[in-house]
């Protein structure tokens, strides 16, 4: 658990870090909107399921990163660091942000290969004519 500031990695248990990059990873993929509407299901694994830290613990990181100036996604970095140190915060944070942005790009790079195929042109006239009528 949050044992300290840790700048070496040897102190870590790499099962705790493969599991902190789990967690963070699969959230990535829900995180639309950002990471606020993540934090009931992030405070729920963090303090309920893995017993990484209390809620009070969770709390006042939470509030800390709110503080901060920067991103929102503080918050996950703040968490890392609380369980696992410096790797922790490390792991988590890249976690976080690698699988959505990976996603992205890979949408986007497809997008842009079948952009002109027939097909492609009526899903997205389909999609427009049906937020027209929303």
């Amino acid at each position: 658990m949050g044992s300290g500031f840790s700048w070496r990695s040897d102190n870590v248990d790499s099962n705790l870090l493969t599991e902190l990059a789990t967690v963070f990873a699969k959230l990535s993929l829900m995180a639309v909107g950002g990471i606020n509407p993540l934090l009931p299901e992030m405070h729920r694994l963090v303090v309920e399921t893995y017993h990484w830290m209390t809620d009070a613990q969770f709390t006042t990181l939470f509030a800390i990163t709110q503080g901060a100036p920067g991103p929102n996604v503080l918050v996950v970095a703040a968490i890392g660091w609380q369980v696992a140190g410096i790797p922790g915060a490390m792991v988590s944070l890249s976690a976080i942000c690698l699988p959505s942005a990976l996603l992205a790009g890979g949408v986007a790079t497809l997008r842009d290969r079948v952009a002109e195929a027939p097909w492609a042109r009526n899903i997205q006239q389909g999609l427009v004519l049906s937020l027209i009528h929303i």
